[in-house]
């Protein structure tokens, strides 16, 4: 036995797992997640086939880990600043969300357009929901009333950024700067809607971008 494959025998179970895992998020920054295959990413990790298949069962529970895993990057780079204002929370999260979609346009396709069945679905779901969450504590936080119809909205409105970023990238017609200013201004024209408190609206708005 060489050096190196002792040292690949002695690796623990969940490092074995972490650097399976690692290798199809790298295949996935060039290729669809039905291309993913358990013989693809076995080459690429340096691993047998039947090693995955022991890891996690089939390919379907394989490439659910593997958009598990995009799923939870993406909410890492999203997470809100405390130090930030929520209004500044709201930019720097739309600005961070459509950079990395144009970095890692597949791995963003993996999670919400390119996946099948129930538990893809559901999580997608819940990855929408963690950030929809985030908002509305943060809007929350500063003293401002969540009705139904603003939570709503705030649901409504990741849905349509969602769907703004997906039409960018198959059609680039906005510069990036320019998607992240419309989709910024979206929250807030829709915003103003739902709460429908036409007097209170500048007071909401500074609560908002207070620090």
């Amino acid at each position: 036995m060489t050096r190196a494959s002792a040292a690949r025998s002695r690796m623990l179970p969940t490092d074995r797992r972490t650097q399976i895992l690692s290798a199809a998020r790298r295949m996935l920054e060039h290729r669809s997640i039905d291309e993913i295959s358990v013989e693809a990413v076995a080459g690429e990790a340096g691993v047998s086939p039947g090693l995955l298949f022991h890891y996690f069962g089939s390919q379907r529970k394989f490439r659910y880990a593997v958009l598990q895993m995009a799923a939870e990057e993406l909410l890492s780079h999203v997470r809100p600043d405390p130090a930030l204002s929520i209004a500044e929370q709201l930019r720097a999260g739309v600005e961070t969300f459509v950079d990395y979609v144009s970095r890692f346009p597949t791995i963003y396709l993996a999670v919400t357009r390119l996946s099948r069945g129930d538990d893809v679905r559901e999580l997608h779901s819940s990855a929408r929901g963690v950030i929809g969450g985030w908002i509305t504590e943060g809007i929350e936080s500063v003293g401002v009333d969540v009705t139904p119809a603003l939570r709503l909205t705030v649901n409504a409105w990741l849905a349509f950024m969602e769907e703004a970023v997906l039409g960018w990238l198959a059609r680039p017609e906005l510069t990036q700067a320019e998607l992240i200013d419309m989709c910024e201004r979206s929250f807030y024209h829709l915003a103003k809607g739902a709460l429908d408190d036409e007097r209170r609206w500048q007071e909401i708005l500074d609560l908002l971008n207070k620090r």
